[in-house]
């Protein structure tokens, strides 16, 4: 009987462990808490399909070691990053770190972010236990678990970068992470220094482009990867294209007729315009595609058109982009910085005469 029991406990040791993505990892296991989600309740990744991929790519038996996500607003960039920090606590455990542009930022993240996914999630809650003792292993900024540990830092803390080496990185909006640590470096080179003992690492990247063009660590991240841009058939030819941000120069793209309230896409193909009810089908039948599929490290744009329906609408985005161009026409550049970097994912550039900005509100249109 002994040696039966050993050879049952060998065997369960031994047994390779089984292969599970992050998406079906997060469409098991994964639930969203009620303070943190409009949408409260069983995470479901066909809610938001173009990070179906992304997630894949994120799995333990991927070949990617490094994704790059250059993500507008209102598209579940943060979500597919915790729903990897789970599944590599539960499924694919190790020494992970999770670093916020500041140790301020990090620890309301963890606090309103981190913990409530913990709590809500069975298999998480499980292994990680509360923090209600010094040896509890569970604190603001550290999370114990069977077989690994999460350090959550800011990029403004040369000595939280440094704390240990991490398998598993997740450096989130990176654009703005301040240029230099405590006279260290750059605080991403830091971290991915402490990753190079592992031949398993991986690292997702992500970030609005907050800096100007040649200046966004995220857009030359983005660049040298494999570009990757998420192509939606028209509800109307099939045709697939990608959704972009109309204008007086091209015939598609999102238009308006005076009011945002009419905001519908025409199709570049056969001209018809299709309107927002179409999205959630448009968005199931999508697919990635490459620009420089060679590239060894995957990367990945989307903008806020793609925000699946109920969540930022496309009325939205144009009444934003009225407000924000006529504060421009009067000087004000900030608020079309920010519709241009968190909406259209893109780095934007100080207009240099009156006339460019009369140019930048005719394009629109």
């Amino acid at each position: 009987p002994e040696r039966e029991l050993v050879h049952q406990l060998l065997r369960a040791y031994l047994r390779p462990r089984e292969s599970m993505s992050v998406d079906s990892w997060a469409d098991a296991y994964r639930v969203l808490a009620g303070e943190t989600s409009a949408e409260p309740g069983p995470w479901r990744t066909d809610r938001t399909p173009y990070l179906r991929q992304i997630l894949a790519d994120l799995s333990d038996d991927a070949p990617y070691s490094e994704v790059v996500l250059m993500f507008g607003t209102q598209l579940g960039k943060s979500e597919a990053g915790l729903n990897w920090l789970g599944y590599g606590m539960h499924h694919d455990p190790g020494p992970m770190m999770l670093i916020l542009p500041t140790v301020d930022i990090a620890k309301r993240f963890s606090k309103q972010r981190l913990a409530p996914m913990i709590r809500e999630t069975e298999v998480l809650r499980d292994r990680i236990r509360e923090a209600r003792s010094r040896d509890s292993g569970n604190t603001m900024l550290v999370k114990e678990f069977t077989g690994g540990i999460l350090v959550v830092t800011g990029a403004n803390s040369a000595a939280g970068l440094a704390s240990m080496p991490s398998r598993i990185l997740y450096a989130d909006e990176i654009d703005d992470y301040p240029d230099d640590v405590d006279g260290q470096g750059e605080p991403l080179g830091l971290a991915t220094a402490r990753q190079d003992t592992f031949a398993r690492r991986k690292r997702l990247l992500s970030s609005s482009p907050k800096r100007p063009p040649g200046f966004s660590t995220i857009e030359r991240r983005f660049d040298a990867g494999t570009r990757c841009r998420y192509w939606v058939p028209c509800p109307h030819c099939g045709d697939h294209q990608v959704l972009e941000w109309g204008g007086r120069e091209v015939a598609h793209g999102l238009k308006w007729r005076g009011d945002p309230s009419t905001a519908h896409y025409v199709c570049m193909h056969c001209g018809a315009e299709i309107g927002e009810h179409a999205k959630p089908r448009m968005l199931a039948a999508g697919e990635w595609r490459a620009e420089n599929p060679g590239a060894a490290v995957r990367s990945y744009h989307l903008s806020s058109l793609y925000s699946p329906l109920g969540w930022l609408a496309w009325s939205t985005i144009v009444r934003e982009f009225l407000e924000a161009a006529t504060a421009l026409e009067h000087g004000v550049t900030a608020p079309m910085k920010n519709w241009v970097n968190t909406r259209l994912a893109k780095t934007w550039a100080e207009p240099g005469a009156k006339l460019e900005v009369h140019q930048l509100r005719e394009r629109a249109n």
